[in-house]
């Protein structure tokens, strides 16, 4: 919801609010994928501005705030120094923030990682000239980048930092497939997939959103099978016949995961204990792509004769 005061627009937002609640229809009411809301940009510049306010407390023989800002126009922005806002005394870094704070809300969401990029570049370049004095105690480049990282992980920001660059943690075809599922003609399918989202992004249950993803596909399976108290265990031994053997496997034990005492590497079992964010995401897109392949291929057919 947005309100406007003093000719500057609000928006009001509670992750998990009340309009989260009222269900997802797109991957993108959760998740970030191709732009940046205003709180996400506002918490960006804060950390920007607060690596910047680090530099200040140094002990070394050097300007450190007058480096940031030098590589700043002359790598980030391709001027020169004459370009470098002057005031009495040195540079005037508070319109060079007002240029940043430009950048960060205005730009698009591509040219605002493009910059975190290079300002991780430049703390690696900062990490290096100051090793010596800092005897390793410190990373300029390691702070930064965990307080984006964790940034982006907290407002549900499709982005990850790997080795130095920002990339997408599910892919455009992945959106797709979630898309098609989210609008699943059968409302129990959807709707267990609605619960699986909410639960990996907004309530950080990842055990029962790798649960609901799951039983996003024994809906699905129920539906086709006519068998509706049955299990997915169950339904998928109707399935083996006409679906690939292995791919019919895969899903039995993915579904023994999550109740098995002996899954994977968790002492409970994937889905019951300690499950992580990759594994609940792992679950969310195979969940998917088996749910969008059975009603594609299976709908109209009669799977029991």
């Amino acid at each position: 919801m947005k309100i406007s005061g003093n000719n500057n627009e609000i928006e009001i937002h509670v992750k998990g609010g009340f309009s989260e609640r009222k269900g997802i229809k797109h991957f993108s009411d959760m998740v970030q994928i191709n732009d940046l809301n205003e709180r996400t940009r506002n918490k960006i510049y804060s950390v920007i501005s607060e690596s910047f306010n680090n530099l200040l407390y140094s002990y070394y023989d050097m300007d450190l705030r007058k480096e940031f800002v030098e590589y700043l126009y002359k790598e980030l922005f391709s001027k020169t120094e004459r370009d470098i806002p002057m005031c009495t005394g040195g540079y005037d870094y508070e319109e060079v923030f007002d240029t940043i704070y430009l950048i960060i809300k205005k730009y698009s969401y591509t040219d605002i990682f493009t910059f975190i990029e290079g300002l991780i570049n430049f703390f690696e370049i900062l990490d290096n000239k100051t090793y010596n004095v800092r005897y390793n105690t410190y990373s300029y480049k390691d702070e930064f980048k965990n307080s984006i990282s964790e940034l982006f992980q907290s407002e549900n920001v499709n982005y990850r930092i790997i080795n130095d660059k920002i990339t997408d943690i599910v892919d455009e075809q992945q959106i797709n497939s979630i898309e098609e599922t989210l609008n699943n003609p059968y409302k129990e399918v959807s709707r267990h997939y609605s619960k699986a989202i909410e639960q990996l992004y907004s309530s950080r249950d990842f055990d029962n959103s790798i649960k609901e993803s799951i039983s996003s596909v024994e809906a699905m399976c129920q539906i086709l099978t006519k068998k509706n108290k049955a299990t997915l265990g169950d339904t998928l031994n109707l399935l083996k016949g006409k679906i690939h053997p292995a791919m019919a496997s895969a899903f039995v034990k993915l579904y023994g995961y999550t109740s098995d005492a002996n899954g994977i590497r968790h002492a409970n079992g994937l889905g019951e204990g300690d499950s992580t964010f990759e594994e609940a995401k792992y679950m969310l897109i195979s969940c998917s792509a088996f749910v969008n392949y059975l009603k594609e291929n299976f709908e109209n057919q009669n799977i029991n004769e």
